[in-house]
């Protein structure tokens, strides 16, 4: 139980008076040499005024080498990952101890998951404490000041601020004594298994010795974490392993200990007294029996390091995430880089539910009027909802949200002792406190992560009642444990979502990282589980995998209070998804309650790279307003975009419109843009320019070579040539090897092809398949271009020229069509509705240039957009130099080539129905899905 500060105010000022009564006496007897025979005694007092054992602890005459020295000598106090203290006579220099403590601290002996946050330096009538870090600072009192600085001192009571940092950097600390752990037992070059994706999904799937050194880590991890987090006394876990084991023992004993925890007290006989005091744990975690383990020293000291850690200070969330990574070796060595930070996480789930109900809360905390009834009421309702990540890993995300929420319940905790007053307040704080990590619930496909999500609630509920209790001095008792996270291991896509999650009176949310495979990444399996979400409309199933997951919840939903969220692949609002998506998530009544654009989320899987990725929550509420949030950097931070009207499937403020791919132009100004030419040829029709003399010296060959355009030599300039034999004489063939080579070997690459098409095709001196072929002038641009140019690079090529299937052309009849590609209304529609990799922009001639809303022309206006758009050719060919990636270079274009652009985006912005030339992506939108919407109507 924390104590409290009125309690540790007494004890101070008690420890004040006794100790000057001490100190005047030897300055009246002149004794010397104090600390010898009185330093124990003062750290002994002073840690018993904040409510600590110091027998309970090995704290005094730490041995520790010294840097300045290289000689071994013994510390006063030493609180492993607290706190370091030197004690000198009285009137001695506090600089000259601090230095020695120091100096201690640099000697290299002590670890650095030891390294004490704190020092104390005292002469016994002054004390000097210091924060130690880059964040630190320094005060100093004498001893009859004490009182005045209980909150400098208040981390002695456990109760001192831990910053998001401090928990990060103690969670990578962590993982490295538990991967310490589980070397120990298995051996570095043995304890290498699959971790993430490919994880075995049952433990019977998994090595037998890794399956059972997992379940010792997790029950080692309880009894660690127990030590510092008062689960019983203070450190009496690190007691029985040092005092009461030894290399040779440490197995048996362990085991011993193991089976005392799951045996209720009133059914123990004979318990040896170290084991006694530990209570009974109750729960899963200790109940299944295994073989003893024999260890050694190296083991017993790689525990023994781990109970010198300070494991409170760990966060769960960040921990549990490297957790899981121990079993891997190249995780291990990546010193606690790969975890899920938790500002990813609160992406999620503030603007979900955190942020309304942490509003509420304040709301009813500041308003006087407010009575203890409203608070009760709102404490109540946050106990009655139901939370549920349906793809939890090691609980994340769930650990997150109970944190939140309980800090939420405990302030309105706070509020309703202040307003009943403490005496006609509950005296047992369970009365008062509510939620609990039974209204949590998680699926997870692989076991481990399950059992560490498991482990991880347990010890986020602690630690939420260590908040509890440091508010108002008491909370709840939670051994033996009845009650747990419900986290199901197994198949989400294969439970019955509506039979695991209770029906309450309160709201049920939704939220997690679901896998993210795409169409044609994903195995049979998968296929059939996510055609069974979608209720095996195969048109849904050619989503994301993801969105199986959106299907399952609204199927959850169907009859119940909730909202819910994804961290998804961005894929899904871009292309011909999100008209597929999106569709019956709207028809079901549900609206974008808010919206991430696209962004990296860093995996925390070893060997993997980064997601773009957006989050996009829904609910069927009216309020509140939509909200949307945009990343100039995708590895930035983001930035609130002001919402109008709504958040449409394009994760843009706009109509509800959702762009389905066509066969024709909807506009009938433009004409068809038509994909290159495919080889399929094993790159033998291609020439490259270091075959290109070999090939032309054959006078036969050289005939039929024409220039060849793929996107890099669109945009970057260079040659290829390809050899097109669409009139081939077949006299040529015997007069060229050349030729008889190359269509050799295309016969014998596709008679080896996967795809019957492929094989069966009749034609081995032709293209496998034809596109743009023209007699004219035509303009060209590429199928995928960078996000980050302002205007899509399009260009003119001749008649001879052959572009390839990653290239999109036409004739362009006047210029009208060159104008419209070159402007920003075109690449702000390509950008939104358009299909991404990664991202880079995707054309589409059945997406984005078939439902390009160009609305009827007057010739005046036809006319000023062909002028502007020849006023950007002009301007280009200024420097016939330059590529087009160099003349679009997003960080240096030529300031006359953005005038250019400027004068044609007037051009087209006026044309689509401005009073003039418009200055944002989001003017634009308004426009062209008003547009797109009128349009379509008109067609309908």
């Amino acid at each position: 139980m924390t104590i409290d500060r009125g309690t540790i105010r007494r004890n101070l000022d008690s420890f004040a008076t006794d100790w000057r009564t001490i100190i005047d006496d030897w300055r009246a007897t002149g004794a010397k040499h104090t600390e010898k025979s009185h330093a124990q005694q003062l750290w002994s007092d002073l840690l018993r005024c904040f409510g600590v054992i110091p027998e309970r602890i090995r704290l005094f005459e730490r041995d520790a080498t010294r840097a300045s020295t290289g000689n071994t000598g013994y510390i006063d106090l030493f609180w492993s990952g607290v706190v370091i203290g030197e004690a000198k006579s009285l009137g001695k220099d506090l600089d000259a101890a601090e230095q020695q403590a120091i100096d201690y601290l640099a000697g290299g002996s002590i670890g650095q998951h030891e390294w004490p946050r704190y020092s104390i330096i005292t002469d016994f009538e002054n004390l000097r404490v210091t924060k130690l870090g880059d964040d630190g600072w320094t005060v100093s009192f004498t001893i009859d000041e004490i009182t005045d600085h209980v909150d400098q001192l208040i981390f002695l009571a456990g109760q001192e601020t831990v910053t998001k940092a401090e928990e990060e950097e103690a969670s990578i600390h962590a993982s490295k004594l538990m991967a310490n752990l589980y070397t120990a037992m298995l051996g570095d070059d043995d304890a290498d298994e699959a971790v993430g994706d490919d994880a075995p999904t049952d433990p019977e799937e998994e090595d037998w010795q890794v399956q059972k050194t997992s379940v010792f880590l997790t029950r080692v991890l309880f009894l660690l974490y127990g030590d510092d987090a008062g689960l019983w006394e203070e450190d009496l876990f690190y007691r029985f392993v040092l005092y009461d084991t030894t290399g040779e023992t440490l197995g048996s004993r362990l085991n011993a200990l193991f089976q005392v925890l799951n045996t209720p007290e009133e059914r123990r006989r004979r318990v040896p007294e170290e084991m006694a005091k530990f209570p009974y744990v109750n729960g899963s975690l200790f109940a299944d029996q295994w073989p003893q383990d024999f260890f050694d020293d190296d083991m017993r000291n790689a525990l023994l390091d781990a109970c010198r850690f300070h494991w409170t200070r760990i966060s769960p969330a960040v921990f549990g995430s490297m957790f899981q990574l121990v079993k891997s070796k190249e995780a291990r060595r990546a010193d606690g880089e790969h975890y899920t930070t938790e500002t990813n996480i609160l992406k999620v789930i503030e603007p979900l539910f955190l942020d309304e109900l942490r509003g509420e809360a304040d709301r009813l905390i500041r308003n006087k009027s407010t009575s203890a009834k409203d608070l009760r009421k709102f404490r109540d309702y946050l106990a009655h909802m139901v939370f549920l990540d349906p793809a939890c890993g090691c609980g994340n995300f769930l650990v997150v949200a109970y944190r939140e929420l309980r800090q939420i319940e405990t302030d309105i905790i706070v509020a309703l002792r202040a307003k009943e007053g403490q005496l006609t307040a509950s005296m047992d704080v369970s009365l008062d406190q509510r939620m609990n990590i039974g209204q949590f619930h998680g699926f997870e496909l692989n076991w481990w992560p399950a059992k560490i999500a498991e482990t991880a609630m347990f010890l986020v509920d602690h630690q939420a009642n260590r908040a509890l209790a440091a508010a108002v001095g008491d909370a709840p008792d939670r051994l033996p444990i009845t009650i747990t996270a419900h986290i199901r291991h197994g198949n989400a896509l294969k439970l019955g979502w509506e039979y695991e999650i209770p029906r309450t009176a309160g709201a049920t949310y939704v939220f997690g990282n679901p896998p993210f495979l795409g169409d044609h990444t994903r195995t049979k399996d998968q296929l059939a589980d996510m055609q069974d979400a979608w209720g095996g409309d195969k048109q849904l199933s050619r989503l994301d995998y993801v969105t199986s997951w959106h299907a399952k919840t609204m199927q959850l939903l169907m009859d119940r209070r909730g909202a819910f969220a994804f961290v998804t692949t961005n894929s899904i609002t871009q292309g011909d998804q999100p008209a597929r998506l999106f569709r019956p998530i709207f028809d079901a009544g549900w609206r974008i309650r808010f919206a991430h654009r696209t962004f990296a989320w860093n995996s925390d899987a070893p060997g993997k790279a980064a997601v773009h990725c957006v989050i996009i929550g829904f609910d069927r509420e009216d309020a509140p307003k939509p909200r949307l949030w945009d990343y100039p950097d995708i590895q930035g931070d983001p930035v609130p975009v002001l919402v109008e009207t709504t958040v449409n499937a394009y994760l843009v403020d706009g109509p509800d419109v959702l762009v389905e791919k066509r066969s024709t132009p909807l506009s009938p100004l433009l004409p068809k843009v038509v994909k290159g030419s495919m080889a399929t040829d094993d790159g033998n029709f291609i020439v490259e320019p270091d075959d290109y003399a070999a090939v032309s010296a054959d006078p036969v060959a050289a005939k039929y070579l024409r220039p060849y355009k793929g996107a890099r030599e669109l945009l970057r300039g260079g040659d290829r040539w390809c050899l097109w034999l669409v009139d081939l004489d077949p006299s040529d063939l015997a007069k060229s090897p050349e030729l008889r080579r190359r269509i050799d070997a295309v016969r014998e690459f596709r008679a080896a092809s996967k795809a019957a098409s492929t094989r069966d095709y009749p034609h081995n001196h032709l293209f496998r398949q034809f596109g743009l072929v023209t007699d004219e002038k035509f303009i060209a641009l590429p199928e995928v271009s960078s996000g980050n140019r302002r205007y899509l690079p399009v260009a003119y090529l001749p008649p001879e020229v052959i572009i390839s299937n990653g290239v999109h052309g036409a004739p362009d009849d006047g210029g009208l069509l060159f104008a419209l590609i070159a402007s920003s209304m075109f690449v702000t529609w390509q950008k939104t509705v358009g299909g991404r990799m990664k991202s880079d922009i995707r054309f589409s001639n059945t997406l984005t240039w078939n439902t390009f809303p160009v609305p009827e022309l007057d010739e005046t206006t036809r006319a000023a957009i062909i002028k502007a758009g020849q006023g950007v050719l002009d301007t280009r060919a200024l420097h016939p130099e330059r590529s087009l990636a160099d003349a679009y270079n997003s960080l240096a274009m030529d300031p006359a080539l953005v005038k250019a652009h400027d004068k044609l985006d007037r051009a087209v912005d006026k044309a689509f129905g401005a009073d003039r030339k418009l200055t944002t992506e989001r003017q634009r939108l308004e426009i062209l899905f008003a547009r797109y919407a009128e349009m379509t109507a008109e067609k309908a």
